[in-house]
């Protein structure tokens, strides 16, 4: 009996299932489909010498059960009503301490706050010195990359003041983290910039919020004094560094300086909110891998919660005001009319992941795989400086085309029932020609030299490693077969 390569493949796949030991535990469906939770808590007050630690929160519904409360510590759960203290022996740690709410026909509500005794307790492990994130403790010098393009003459560093919390070089290796999962995530096709893409963030203390600056050297970002004030911001940090990944890729031809104006949005903002959260989920569920501690993913999820329920909040003021199509921000009005927009391709990228079950990381892939066809034909019909329907129907084309690609499902029928203008033809000849995620060395081809790389990579275990081509965290048999499919 002949036994067909997809036979095989079909074996292999059924096979790493049925052995397959790690799950990923955390998403967002509460925060995009769930209702929102009525119960917030924090912590009141914390005496450093004692342990005793005092939370108080508010539930708007009312619920005449007593909250049931988990200390983290190991002791057993409580039964009480706001405000409560607890007194933790072990100082040297710190403690997530969760809340639930029980509701009259059996329904619930949970709520996380931490309890900070000590810095936090991470295992760094090595990470490529190429794609580093630095936070510097002096000026430094920023080459523009770009002609007409210049960083702000105000920008300067964070001193020792803004850590008196989480240490510098924590947030700089969860930053790096970041950029390591970020490379994945296009595909490792970005500007080489000085032999890498290291990044450094700089202080605005004028600003209120960040900015990429992509083009400069070495790349770079602006943030406010916020950041780094109270809570880590980790969300903002990664949505920047999503920015400066996403504008210079493809690295031979890279959206930065072609896109820009007053249409960029629905390509720039659209996928900056795409890899903050894509990011944020792989890291959390990678935290064992990267070494880190319980309370530094505790920040990261709270921040991550956060804005995707914020995306979610601004898709349904899109949809709820007659889903308003724009892709061009009009400079002579106040608001940004492209906001709803882009936060509708955003949330509709996360409802595709949650619902479909693949996840975030091979769809984002392939979304890029298909924005990385970006060439000078490609930029004609995006049009930057001008506001006409032929351009404003490209730009929304190569969105749904790109999300489309990425799932493997025609999200046409979404997208036009959001009145999002698109041409069948364009849609096709970019489906057409998009690349499949065995192309590893991103020459539009796969040949020997993919693998090649497959081979270099030949059992290597962990996240993010750009030759595991089914997200199993390995490069094995059935990525050599995924490849053979596309040869």
């Amino acid at each position: 009996m002949r036994i067909t390569r997809l036979q095989i493949l079909v074996f292999m796949q059924i096979w790493l299932a049925l052995t397959a030991v790690v799950a990923e535990a955390f998403d967002f469906t509460e925060q995009l489909f769930g209702p929102p939770s009525t119960l917030s808590i924090a912590v009141e007050s914390i005496n450093p010498d004692t342990g005793e630690v005092v939370v108080n929160g508010a539930d708007s519904q009312r619920p005449g059960i007593p909250f049931t409360w988990s200390w983290g510590d190991g002791s057993a759960p409580e039964n009480g009503w706001f405000p409560r203290s607890h007194t933790y022996t072990n100082k040297t740690k710190n403690y997530i301490i969760t809340v639930t709410s029980h509701y009259t026909g059996g329904g619930t509500d949970t709520a996380e706050t931490l309890a900070r005794f000590t810095e936090p307790n991470n295992s760094p492990v090595s990470l490529p010195f190429d794609i580093e994130v630095t936070i510097p403790d002096s000026d430094v010098s920023l080459a523009s990359r770009m002609p007409g393009y210049y960083p702000p003459e105000t920008l300067t560093y964070f001193d020792d003041s803004f850590f008196t919390i989480v240490p510098k070089t924590t947030i700089e290796y969860v930053l790096t983290v970041a950029a390591y999962v970020q490379k994945d995530l296009v595909n490792n096709n970005v500007a080489d910039v000085n032999g890498g893409f290291k990044q450094v963030v700089l202080r605005d203390p004028a600003f209120g919020g960040m900015y990429s600056l992509w083009f400069t050297s070495p790349v770079s970002f602006g943030a406010g004094d916020y950041g780094f004030q109270g809570t880590i911001e980790y969300l903002s940090f990664m949505h920047e560094i999503g920015h400066n990944f996403t504008l210079n890729s493809p690295a031979d031809y890279y959206y930065g300086g072609k896109i820009d104006g007053c249409a960029n949005a629905i390509y720039s903002e659209s996928m900056a909110l795409i890899f903050q959260h894509a990011t944020a989920y792989e890291i959390i569920n990678n935290a064992e891998f990267y070494g880190l501690s319980e309370d530094i993913v505790y920040d990261i999820k709270q921040s991550a919660i956060s804005s995707m329920q914020l995306v979610r909040s601004k898709y349904e003021d899109y949809v709820d005001s007659g889903a308003n199509f724009y892709s061009w921000n009009n400079p002579g009005t106040p608001e940004d009319e492209t906001f709803g927009t882009f936060m509708t391709i955003a949330y509709k990228f996360f409802e595709q992941a949650e619902n479909s079950g693949e996840g975030y990381r091979i769809p984002l892939k392939r979304m890029m795989k298909l924005l990385q066809l970006f060439n000078q034909d490609l930029k004609n019909r995006y049009d930057r400086l001008h506001n006409n329907p032929a351009a404003d129907t490209f730009r929304s084309t190569l969105m749904v085309a790109a999300l489309s690609y990425g799932f493997s499902t025609d999200l046409r029928p979404d997208f036009e029932a959001l009145n999002f203008p698109i041409d069948d033809a364009t849609y096709s000849e970019l489906i057409t020609a998009a690349p499949e995620l065995a192309d590893l060395d991103n020459d539009g081809l796969v040949t020997l030299s993919d693998l090649g790389i497959m081979c270099e990579d030949w059992l290597d275990t962990g996240p993010q490693i750009n030759s595991d081509l089914n997200d199993d965290k390995c490069t094995n048999f059935l990525d050599f077969a995924e490849l053979a499919l596309f040869w």
